[in-house]
């Protein structure tokens, strides 16, 4: 199946306001970042010039000033030549030093569009609860996003499905490769960043 290097999505999503690009001779990044009082939020969409590598990521970090301490959680839709080339959902909790990977394929261009798309849907639920649980008055979801985002609870409703799917399979993998029991989803959906994800009931 041929694949396609460059996807261009967030773009069409973004608060134009706050949204920035960088091209480098080898990465096109486009983000969306919000900091405040220690606490930063970056949403950024990668594109490789120079091999088939695709990355969107949402990455929330609190700066924790005792010991410089920084809790950090990431959430991403990628694919990459090395490691795991399949396109995957990863999720990073740096506290419980765990790596959650959900395998999307088989998938073509269109549907992994549509599972990118799902992505940024999804995004809003994190970054909504970040809001609140760190006490921001700003619209975090506005700073981060145009009205298009809304459009996209079916795109959302797919990859949700490919989600179940993959677990079906037994394409939910811990960092050593092993399949996830039902139990340790159900553990899983403690955690905020990974819950909108694990949502598919």
């Amino acid at each position: 199946m041929a694949r396609k290097s460059h996807i261009y999505i967030l773009g069409e999503y973004a608060n134009k306001e706050h949204f920035k690009e960088s091209i480098t001779q080898i990465e096109h990044i486009s983000s969306i970042t919000y900091i405040k009082s220690g606490f930063k939020i970056e949403l950024s969409e990668s594109n490789s010039l120079v091999e088939d590598k695709y990355s969107l990521n949402l990455n929330s970090a609190k700066y924790i000033v005792e010991g410089n301490i920084t809790e950090t959680k990431e959430a991403m839709i990628h694919h990459h030549p090395k490691g795991h080339p399949w396109r995957h959902l990863q999720f990073t909790l740096r506290s419980t030093h765990e790596k959650i990977r959900i395998n999307l394929e088989p998938l073509d261009d269109e549907d992994y569009a549509k599972c990118i798309k799902g992505f940024l849907h999804l995004s809003q639920s994190i970054i909504e609860h970040e809001q609140k649980q760190n006490k921001i008055k700003e619209n975090l979801a506005g700073f981060f996003f145009n009205d298009n985002v809304k459009a996209l609870s079916s795109e959302r409703q797919f990859l949700l499905e490919k989600i179940k799917q993959a677990f079906n399979s037994k394409g939910i993998l811990d960092d050593s490769n092993k399949s996830i029991s039902k139990d340790k989803i159900e553990s899983l959906k403690k955690e905020s960043h990974l819950l909108p994800f694990l949502d598919w009931n």
